[in-house]
């Protein structure tokens, strides 16, 4: 699901308060945004992302070099190609 900063500060706020640690629910910061994961009572990971405030500048990077990324990948290196976090 997609949030906004909002949304995202009180989504963590009321997991804390209910007592979720890690594994349960855990935040990942990949750069092109921030992803604040939960395991729900079934079992389900729920993940909540709220996009990087120069998201849009972000994605016309990535296409304008997504044609030579995946031919380096498919060469064998296999390096990240996330330099925004």
């Amino acid at each position: 699901m997609h949030a906004d900063a909002g949304t995202q500060a009180g989504i963590e706020k009321r997991l804390n308060d209910a007592g979720f640690q890690e594994p349960q629910s855990f935040v990942l910061e990949h750069g092109y945004c921030r992803s604040v994961y939960v395991t729900d009572p079934n079992g389900m990971i729920v993940e909540f992302t709220l996009d990087h405030p120069e998201v849009e500048d972000i994605n016309r990077i990535a296409l304008g070099r997504a044609h030579s990324e995946l031919k380096r990948w498919l060469a064998g290196d296999h390096t990240s190609n996330n330099t925004f976090r």
